[in-house]
């Protein structure tokens, strides 16, 4: 849902937390000459709006929900209706039901009304939505997607490698390619680097150093990405193996700027 518009409705502007998501991050209202008006949306876990507040923090619609996204208790402080629901879904109050663009989606029960279009490629339960509705969506209602909560949205001049060298071999689901292929694919847009998986890295005095994903984070450097996910490392042991890298490269525990050559 980018935007909104009826005859008893304000036309309605959705803005998500970046460009690859369906979380919702704040709605703009404009209704005739009147001026704009915006909302913002607070979030469950799974990106589910559970309150919308104006600019002042007053919270102007709220909802709670079950497990598998049924009502419990909807109020609307003042005359907004809000019917965004699961990230992808959009409610039709008419029948009760979550319009999921492939198929319906039924709170009431936790599962999908139609089979999944992409047959068992989606999974072996045909109407599942997801195993679980607070770390797994489905924005699309054809297959599902795990959420990660410890991973955050960076931009990549933000990390610095911790090695000197990185493989010029760069492993893709298809296999082994070139890195510079990659590289060339995402500046094209035909790969996102927001869909790698995220990179490990240490928090050393305010820098993030890269502990694993040095190749991911020079594509996105070298690609001029804006943003790549990464995961805070925490293990005792592997912080001992990021020493040791650092050690082994002749750096600094901060790692460095300088792009990675590949070899």
């Amino acid at each position: 849902m980018i935007q909104e518009i009826g005859p008893n409705h304000p036309t309605s502007l959705y803005i998500y937390t970046d460009q690859n998501s369906y979380e919702p991050l704040a709605r703009i209202d404009k209704r005739g000459n009147e001026p704009e008006r915006v909302m913002y949306f607070h979030t469950d876990l799974n990106g589910c709006p559970e309150e919308l507040t104006d600019a002042n923090g007053k919270i102007l619609w709220e909802c709670s929900f079950q497990l598998w996204g049924k009502r419990i208790h909807e109020i609307e402080h003042e005359s907004v209706e809000q019917n965004l629901r699961y990230q992808g879904q959009y409610l039709d109050r008419e029948t009760g039901l979550h319009y999921n663009t492939f198929r319906y989606y039924d709170p009431d029960i936790g599962r999908f009304t139609q089979p999944d279009p992409i047959g068992l490629a989606g999974g072996f339960n045909l109407y599942q939505y997801a195993p679980n509705g607070l770390t797994w969506i489905d924005p699309w209602g054809l297959t599902t997607e795990k959420l990660n909560p410890n991973e955050i949205l960076v931009n990549p001049k933000d990390v610095n490698f911790s090695q000197k060298t990185i493989n010029s071999a760069f492993d893709t689901p298809e296999g082994k390619r070139n890195i510079q292929s990659v590289v060339n694919d995402v500046r094209k847009g035909n790969v996102k680097v927001t869909d790698f998986p995220a990179i490990r890295v240490v928090d050393v005095k305010g820098q993030l150093v890269v502990r694993d994903g040095n190749s991911r984070l020079a594509i996105a450097r070298n690609a001029k990405a804006k943003q790549i996910k990464v995961i805070i490392e925490t293990d005792v042991g592997k912080l001992r193996d990021f020493t040791g890298r650092l050690r082994n490269n002749g750096l600094r525990n901060t790692g460095t700027t300088k792009i990675p050559i590949c070899k």
